[in-house]
């Protein structure tokens, strides 16, 4: 539904490094049966969950009150906020939109990855968010208008989940930087095209040249790691009677502690290596077709 299948096979074995588009595949829904009007749609009948909506004005959120009644969108706010040059961003729209839930639990079903999507609308001549990275690859539809994406080369090392986020490592003057040179990649993303962007690309994405409103959704897909597989392993102990004995409070004392952590480590390598590989295995699938967060399993 995202990409021909030529892309996608080649995704599911050689994960995206650098941007690239594509057009839409021909027998898409998106820009069809789920269109721009589906989005703004939910905004003009006062349908969007006031809870799953953001608004920016100049890369800065507005306060929900400008805009939420009754814990809906207020039709009425969003033309006027529109007419200002504010960016509506309607927030994990498979939670409350079953087209896209049937979407991202398809994509789950492929990659193994769980994920979510969010749409965009930003008036022609503005721009919402400013420049900033993301923790996961997206795969960013443009269902009407166009929108200039200015991509920049990673300044993180693979950043995940909430390392290396771009609000906490951020320096004020790489905004200067990037300003002060052309971007590494330059994106005019026009209806029925495809931007896959890999986490970490800064992007500075804008509808300044735009003639009509800029509309698009982004599909998350939140990456497995290494990482992701420890936790598994680490989680599953909790089974075993030895990981939940008591720690008794003076060995929790900082001279006592060094002994703690080495027999828990020891403890931990023993249950490791006799630990049933092919039943964690089965374990592991299952997690990668349901979990669809982070924190369960």
């Amino acid at each position: 539904m995202l990409l021909d299948s030529d892309f996608a096979s080649r995704m599911l074995t050689t994960w995206p490094e650098h941007p690239f588009v594509r057009p839409l595949p021909g027998d898409s829904p998106l820009g069809k049966r789920i269109s721009a009007q589906t989005i703004l749609g939910f905004l003009d009948a006062g349908c969007a969950p006031g809870d799953y909506v953001n608004v920016f004005y100049k890369g800065a959120g507005l306060h929900p009150s400008r805009f939420v009644i009754d814990d809906r969108v207020a039709p009425a706010s969003v033309g006027l906020l529109l007419e200002q040059g504010c960016t509506f961003q309607l927030r994990e729209m498979n939670r409350w939109y079953p087209p896209f839930s049937a979407i991202c639990a398809g994509i789950q079903a492929e990659t193994g990855y769980p994920g979510y999507v969010s749409a965009f609308v930003t008036p022609a001549g503005r721009q919402g968010l400013e420049h900033h990275w993301d923790q996961y690859l997206g795969i960013i539809v443009q269902l009407q208008g166009s929108k200039t994406w200015e991509l920049f080369e990673p300044k993180a090392d693979a950043p995940h989940r909430d390392h290396a986020m771009s609000t906490v490592l951020w320096r004020d003057e790489w905004v200067e930087q990037w300003k002060d040179r052309e971007p590494d990649m330059t994106v005019e993303l026009t209806a029925g095209q495809t931007l896959v962007l890999p986490r970490g690309w800064v992007h500075n994405p804008h509808s300044k040249d735009a003639t009509e409103t800029s509309v698009h959704v982004t599909f998350v897909l939140k990456e497995r790691s290494p990482f992701w597989v420890a936790e598994r392993l680490i989680s599953s102990a909790i089974n075993d009677d030895r990981f939940r004995a008591v720690i008794p409070p003076d060995d929790l004392d900082l001279e006592q502690l060094p002994e703690v952590i080495k027999d828990v480590r020891a403890l931990l390598a023993d249950y490791l290596d006799e630990m049933d590989i092919d039943e964690m295995a089965r374990a592991l699938r299952h997690a990668t077709e349901k979990e669809t967060s982070h924190n369960t399993l």
